[in-house]
């Protein structure tokens, strides 16, 4: 008896065409006729794809009322994504307080949901384009005719903080400036920065312990200047609206609390730092 093959060979160009068709009628907007959030931008970054092209990144942007020029920021997300009950919150404090606030999410566009437990090359490679992405972010803002790009910060939470502090050891030309990283892993000295930095984080985080930025903050008085504060029996996200729960890292699990006073505290201290570099 004679076999004959069922097997069936496909271009590559036709098999383009098949994902782009497939995609094309499968987005949230087909699927669940929801419309686009309005705040919802989209802005070219430099890191490229697998294609080694230049990918799309994409963000929501609040600005205060009126025309400007305002004062902006740059926020970047922890390692699971936007966090809203965080992220957002300070959105929307940072627009009542003057400032045009763009949210990046580095993780969409890459097909990315979590980064938490990368480890080695892949956790040296995310941290690397999320730094791209805080610049390419940067530079947005900066053609946009509302923002005042001479004044442009940045606001980092957990791997987001790291990626803050790995920013302002990049040299740059046009830095930010200013900087807070939220409960940042301190993995390199805290000194030589090129702009000024405030650092938020508690003394009972067990996964990005206070005591690593201790150990690696100046000597003597830095220029620009470096400013931590820890918040005692405060945990990892302690800023996140009703979190009481464990998450897994890299090296094990990990507790989340929110702790209100020291939330409302950051607040503050954010403020206050923020008018004194940016106003």
């Amino acid at each position: 008896m004679k076999v004959v093959s069922s097997r069936l060979y496909i271009s590559i160009p036709v098999l383009f065409a098949i994902i782009l068709g497939y995609c094309a009628h499968n987005t949230p907007l087909a699927a669940d006729n929801k419309p686009l959030d309005p705040n919802t931008v989209y802005f070219k970054g430099s890191a490229a794809t697998i294609f080694e092209n230049p990918l799309t990144l994409t963000g929501r942007l609040r600005k205060p009322e009126g025309n400007g020029p305002f004062p902006a920021v740059v926020l970047l997300h922890g390692c699971g994504g936007v966090s809203p009950k965080r992220d957002d919150r300070v959105m929307e404090k940072l627009a009542s307080l003057g400032y045009v606030a763009l949210q990046v999410d580095s993780f969409g566009p890459r097909g990315i949901s979590s980064v938490c437990t990368y480890t080695g090359s892949d956790a040296v490679d995310i941290l690397r384009k999320r730094v791209t992405d805080a610049y390419d972010a940067k530079r947005h803002l900066a053609s946009l005719p509302f923002v005042d790009r001479s004044r442009i910060g940045v606001i980092g939470w957990s791997h987001g903080g790291m990626t803050t502090l790995q920013a302002l050891h990049k040299e740059k030309e046009d830095p930010f400036r200013a900087a807070v990283a939220f409960y940042p892993a301190c993995k390199m000295p805290l000194t030589n920065m090129n702009a000024p930095l405030l650092i938020l984080i508690g003394d009972a985080d067990d996964w990005t312990p206070a005591s690593q930025c201790v150990a690696r903050m100046p000597k003597e008085k830095a220029s620009p200047e470096v400013i931590l504060k820890v918040y005692p029996g405060a945990y990892h996200g302690f800023d996140i609206v009703g979190a009481n729960r464990n998450v897994r890292g890299a090296r094990g699990m990990h507790h989340l609390q929110y702790q209100p006073e020291a939330a409302k505290d950051s607040i503050i201290q954010v403020k206050d730092f923020l008018e004194k570099y940016m106003r």
